[in-house]
């Protein structure tokens, strides 16, 4: 065995297929050269690699990664590899776990070998600042119909929670993954959730319209009918003034007048509660009728967006740089 310096020596030039940049360097000014050819030396490879990772399941995704190490090799002429046992270093690192590598060769080919290094998401931190709040908001949003129509409590609630989700996802919008082949579920998930709670904020506040107008048209409409129907009343109880006086009545129908007149108006007052109390019953209804359907959209919905985001694959040609 004889040990020589690197420079003395001829030294293969390794290459990554899909590699973005590949720096290369020698982990030892000196190798060792034995009597049959057989060189002994250390080379440190650092590659950056083009890999499109399937994010259709984010945060939940999980992937493979292949990372294509070749020498210059062509028609059977040239040189080959021949990898050893192929082991890690470190699995942590970041927001994605190296569960397992293991080398491969696409359609049996010495010359086109290749790692294939499975990877996985920690989707602890993505669910809990990505996917939590969003799912509160509902809850939030679910139990807000418990509170009144009247008053405007219900809707001032609704808004600040349509503002709030908002706020958050502009916030968060640099924060979530990119399209690409594959775009993440997640975005589905969160143009559904706004979707859902403008919806409910509109139908609140057409009930409360309805429960307190009992229509839906505008508020200067009805107010001209209003003030209509007042007219038409203060004139009819001239009038029915005016004939009291023609008429000459005897003393005691003079002095039951007053009394009259403050029973009919007790009546107008009592016509009219049991009129909002009628509105007031139908919003009700509507409004119970609305809750159940939209969390029955709700279940349909958890369940649809469980079953894809751990029962589906989007799938990726990881190999296509070869093609």
């Amino acid at each position: 065995m004889v040990v020589l310096p690197v420079s003395k020596i001829w030294t293969p030039e390794l290459h990554v297929t899909n590699g973005v940049k590949t720096t290369i360097k020698h982990g030892n000014k000196d190798l060792l050269v034995h009597s049959n050819g057989t060189i002994e030396h250390m080379v440190i490879m650092n590659t950056v690699v083009g890999c499109e990772v399937n994010l259709y399941n984010y945060p939940f995704a999980s992937d493979f990664c292949p990372i294509a190490i070749n020498v210059w090799a062509l028609n059977g002429c040239g040189m080959f590899l021949n990898f050893g046992a192929v082991r890690t270093t470190s699995e942590n690192r970041g927001d994605w776990l190296t569960e397992n590598v293991e080398l491969n060769a696409k359609g049996g080919r010495d010359d086109r070998n290749y790692l294939w290094v499975s990877l996985k998401m920690r989707s602890e931190n993505p669910f809990l600042s990505l996917v939590l709040p969003s799912i509160l908001i509902i809850v939030a949003d679910v139990v807000s119909f418990s509170l009144p129509l009247g008053g405007g409590e219900r809707i001032s609630f609704k808004v600040t929670l349509v503002l709030s989700f908002i706020m958050f996802l502009i916030i968060l919008n640099n924060l979530l993954p990119g399209g690409g082949q594959c775009s993440p579920i997640i975005r589905k998930h969160f143009c559904f959730c706004l979707v859902i709670l403008v919806l409910s904020m509109l139908q609140s506040m057409v009930l409360t319209r309805l429960a307190k107008c009992g229509t839906l048209q505008p508020c200067s409409l009805s107010k001209s009918k209003d003030s209509l129907l007042k007219d038409t009343d203060n004139e009819e109880e001239s009038k029915s003034d005016i004939t009291v006086i023609k008429l000459n009545a005897s003393e005691e129908e003079k002095k039951n007048t007053p009394l009259q007149k403050v029973v009919k108006f007790l009546d107008k007052m009592a016509a009219q509660d049991q009129k909002k109390m009628r509105r007031h019953r139908f919003a009700n209804k509507v409004d119970l009728i609305c809750f159940c359907i939209y969390l029955t959209v709700l279940v349909v919905y958890a369940v649809v967006i469980l079953y894809f985001s751990f029962g589906s694959r989007c799938k990726i040609n990881q190999l296509d740089f070869w093609s």
